[in-house]
């Protein structure tokens, strides 16, 4: 896509509230919905509630999606300080968007594997490899993508970040299916029980 070229807005696509462009501005930094909650002082509900209004007023289908529109926006994803204001959205097909890009939206285990309990199609242009080849298919799993001399500081970096409750970000080599080294950076963070019990992972890799 040319930088020139301006994304499609939907018709009557209502203005977001100053709370939600606070809620879209920290997932874009990659926090929680609790790391949210306790940054803008309101409850985890209220969060959960600014998220389901965000993904409406943006066309979009889960959080995941919502996450990778907002890492994707990155530097360029503007919160006016005041006043309500409509973002810039994709047009309706956000996922064959993404699926374009060398860009992988992922759901996982906390296992030294990374056992993928969802991967984007964006993962084939990333690294090579099919979304059903990174979910199991054929005994593959994403930790032998990730270059054997990175492995140890990705599970520290990621345990760190569980530890400290608290969103994750760092860079590392990745293997690709041609046999080819792809630098990328990931972002992303714990989903957690009431009781705090660490569920999984979820976030995105990223072509640097």
């Amino acid at each position: 896509m040319s930088e020139h070229t301006h994304l499609a807005q939907p018709d009557g696509l209502a203005g977001l509230t100053e709370r939600e462009r606070q809620t879209l501005a920290l997932i874009a930094e990659g926090l929680s919905n609790k790391l949210i909650a306790r940054q803008l002082g309101i409850s985890d509900g209220t969060v959960k509630v600014h998220v389901r209004h965000l993904l409406c007023k943006l066309s979009l289908h889960s959080r995941l999606e919502l996450a990778a529109w907002a890492y994707r926006c990155g530097g360029n994803l503007e919160v006016p300080a005041q006043g309500p204001q409509a973002l810039p959205v994709s047009p309706p097909g956000l996922g064959n968007l993404l699926d374009d890009l060398p860009l992988m939206v992922y759901r996982c285990r906390n296992d030294p594997q990374w056992s993928m309990a969802y991967v984007s199609a964006g993962c084939l242009e990333l690294t090579g490899y099919s979304a059903a080849q990174l979910l199991g298919g054929g005994g593959l799993t994403y930790s032998s993508l990730i270059h054997p001399g990175d492995r140890r500081h990705v599970w520290s970096s990621v345990q760190r970040g569980l530890q400290e409750v608290r969103a994750f970000s760092f860079g590392y080599r990745l293997l690709c299916a041609d046999g080819s080294e792809r630098v990328v950076e990931e972002r992303g963070c714990g989903i957690y029980a009431d009781n705090g019990e660490v569920l999984g992972l979820e976030g995105v890799v990223m072509a640097r």
